[in-house]
């Protein structure tokens, strides 16, 4: 089994990187195939092979010579990796649901790292899904625990990033980072919001500071936040019932 698993979620990450390229950069999904962001070029298939074209193309675009981003092939490992730990770990009556989730969340880590922009329509957009699937019983949550998830994690980060806003000046918090945590609402209720911004506040932090600390720059540089969300999400549907226990 696992080895025809493999190789469609690494097809199935190379897909995510393509929706999350196209929807944030306004592209057509039935539009054109995979092109050379630079110069245009139609990718061959033989070079669309997710993180085995990277490699042998040594990061560069066989037509322009331009750089490929690491981001294509990051995206396909961790697609790999998130949805294996799905597939192994969530109770079976609701892994479609959660690997619908688990999509959207990798699709908002991608856009996110690359223009720290996250499209709507993986998160806002997306929260009567998490609605229907509380409803279908594909999801551990009742219907009213989504909806009011979805009110809860939009409600507090607008408050948040409203507060923040008034009392310093500058924008802390994102649209995109406000939908999103509807978004997580929708499908993990009100304890998984907290859940989520705990873990993805803390590693944030972490991994926010290392990186300002190795690159030297200011600390007013700006650092996406959509990601580490995403990542807490994740943890807390991998985990949940560890995590509901160690905050309860």
């Amino acid at each position: 089994m696992i080895i025809f698993l493999i190789p469609f979620l690494l097809c199935w990450g190379s897909f995510l990187n393509m929706l999350g390229y196209r929807l944030v950069h306004d592209r057509s999904l039935l539009g054109k195939r995979s092109q050379c962001p630079r110069c245009d070029t139609v990718i061959a298939w033989y070079d669309n092979i997710p993180v085995i074209s990277w490699i042998l193309l040594r990061a560069q675009c066989r037509a322009c010579k331009q750089p490929i981003s690491a981001l294509y092939p990051f995206i396909e490992l961790l697609t790999l990796a998130t949805l294996y730990a799905v597939y192994t770990v969530v109770d079976p009556r609701f892994f479609v649901a959660y690997f619908m989730f688990a999509s959207a969340l990798i699709i908002t880590i991608r856009s996110d790292l690359e223009t720290m922009l996250i499209s709507r329509f993986v998160s806002l957009y997306a929260v009567p899904v998490g609605i229907a699937c509380s409803v279908l019983g594909m999801l551990p949550i009742s219907p009213v625990e989504s909806i009011v998830g979805a009110l809860f994690g939009y409600g507090l980060f607008w408050c948040i990033a409203t507060g923040f806003e008034y009392i310093t000046g500058k924008q802390g918090l994102g649209q995109g980072d406000i939908d999103l945590m509807a978004f997580i609402g929708s499908f993990t209720g009100i304890i998984g919001c907290w859940a989520t911004m705990l873990i993805g506040s803390i590693v944030g932090s972490v991994i926010g500071i290392a990186a300002l600390l190795c690159t030297k720059q200011d600390i007013q540089t700006r650092i996406p936040f959509g990601p580490f969300l995403a990542l807490g999400a994740i943890c807390y549907i991998l985990w949940q019932q560890q995590i509901i226990m160690l905050l309860l």
